[in-house]
């Protein structure tokens, strides 16, 4: 069995990045907007700033009040995108007054560097796009720098939400291998994920896949995030999923530095994308 070391992953996706950044004389700019106090999006929130900072990304946040209105909201997200931003993103989840989709869908999709508004979905699904949602591309990179054979495996996908299920959905069925996608509806779910011989998941529900539930030599890819108390959990129960696998991510330090990493990476893109338009021009 071999854990998955995300931190180390996720330092070298940075070093490159910082490599380009000088190399190419880059002014990547990402603009982040935290709505409330919630305090795991402040700790998330923290780490972008932290790395961003450390590669010379110019990282800028944008603070608004538990009970600020939708209207006003959206107008001061109008504001922040006439900045010279690389990258925007909308740190979820958002206070249950707003409305989710309205709000994300005013960012300008050329800088919606986490693929949430309905452009950069409709791009991904179509396949119209060279960057990846972060969540996705870091489950992705893994399976890359660790040369799992996606052909002919069974996939299950464990979690059908925006940030990770949906978009890696429409990424892994573009491949030649067998999906199966479950979700919070699914009947009999321990049926599925022993099938597995790639379980993935991105649910928040901590410990919900025990070892009980997966084959012998399984990868497991744990992307679900959630908290009790001030400890990170993750979908997996680590102690007895880790048992049975033969490839495994641990929760902190697997997919969430990672995506992270990925967040800058196409941050950094833009911003080279960017300086080659002005040059064109």
């Amino acid at each position: 069995m071999q854990v998955i070391d995300g931190n180390a992953i996720a330092a070298d996706i940075l070093s490159k990045l910082r490599a380009k950044i000088i190399k190419q004389n880059l002014r990547p700019h990402l603009g982040v907007v935290l709505v409330g106090d919630n305090q795991a999006s402040k700790t998330y929130v923290r780490k972008k700033q932290e790395a961003a900072e450390s590669i010379g990304v110019k990282f800028s946040l944008y603070r608004f009040p538990e009970n600020i209105q939708q209207g006003e909201l959206e107008e001061e997200i109008d504001l922040i995108q006439q900045e010279d931003l690389s990258g925007i993103i909308v740190q979820l989840p958002l206070p249950k007054d707003l409305d989710k989709k309205t709000v994300l869908n005013k960012l300008t999709a050329d800088i919606d560097v986490d693929f949430l508004t309905w452009v950069s979905l409709g791009k991904l699904l179509i396949g119209e796009t060279s960057m990846l949602p972060p969540s996705p591309a870091a489950v992705m990179e893994i399976l890359s720098r660790y040369k799992v054979d996606l052909r002919g495996k069974h996939v299950v996908l464990v979690g059908s939400g925006d940030l990770i299920g949906k978009p890696l959905k429409n990424i892994l069925v573009k491949l030649p291998l067998t999906l199966t996608v479950c979700n919070k509806d699914t009947k009999n779910l321990p049926k599925f994920t022993k099938m597995a011989d790639i379980i993935i998941t991105g649910v928040g529900k901590p410990g919900m896949i025990k070892g009980n539930m997966v084959k012998s030599g399984v990868v497991a890819i744990d992307a679900g995030v959630s908290f009790e108390g001030k400890k990170q959990k993750g979908d997996l129960d680590f102690a007895s999923v880790s048992k049975k696998a033969s490839l495994i991510t641990p929760t902190p330090g697997g997919v969430g530095p990672i995506t992270v990493a990925k967040l800058l990476e196409n941050t950094v893109i833009n911003a080279a994308r960017k300086v080659n338009w002005k040059q064109v021009r």
